[in-house]
């Protein structure tokens, strides 16, 4: 089974069950800004710890849960690995936090038709970038700031950049937004509409 399809049958199942999730990561970059390949699919959902010990009855046939649960290191939120039989591609599952911008990116989720036909949540392209900057330098990771800079490329000034900053205020990152923004404008200035 290959990755989207693994993703699909997993969002399907969660739709069954009604877990209240959303597509985090590569994926929901890859919608707002330039697609890239990825071998992982990460999920921000919603259980109550009685439903985190029901979740391997969720799961499709096919995915697995691995056996040792661990933390998110930037906001040490629980993290689930799941893998696709007979693939490379791994499922990562983020449990929601208390975070503060963990419960407004996910309160202001949207669903979106990522894939034809197909309707899933996504956070906003707001809320991606918030996130990546965060990821970006909490754990120095290079393809985070890429997928930022891809992202502001694509989505311009159509973006509330206020809400950007703030959340970047408040996470220490408007040094890395602010090298974004310099590396994505110039395709700003090519697009007539904004």
């Amino acid at each position: 089974m290959n990755g989207t399809i693994a993703l699909l049958k997993l969002i399907e199942a969660f739709e069954a069950a009604d877990v209240r999730y959303m597509i985090v990561g590569s994926y929901s970059s890859n919608f707002y800004g330039i697609p890239r390949s990825t071998k992982d699919a990460d999920l921000v959902i919603h259980l109550t710890s009685g439903e985190w010990a029901k979740l391997p009855s969720f799961l499709p046939e096919g995915i697995e849960l691995e056996d040792q649960m661990s933390f998110e290191m930037v906001t040490s939120t629980k993290r689930e690995l799941l893998r696709v039989k007979d693939s490379l591609f791994q499922i990562e599952l983020f449990g929601l936090s208390e975070d503060a911008h963990d419960q407004s990116r996910f309160n202001r989720r949207k669903r979106v038709e990522i894939f034809e036909g197909v309707e899933v949540c996504l956070p906003s392209a707001e809320d991606v970038i918030v996130q990546k900057l965060r990821w970006c330098k909490g754990a120095a990771r290079v393809k985070d700031f890429q997928d930022t800079v891809a992202v502001l490329q694509v989505q311009g000034k159509s973006l509330d950049m206020p809400y950007i900053e703030r959340w970047c205020g408040e996470h220490g990152t408007l040094d890395v937004l602010a090298e974004a923004i310099a590396e994505a404008a110039p395709a700003w200035e090519d697009d007539d509409s904004i």
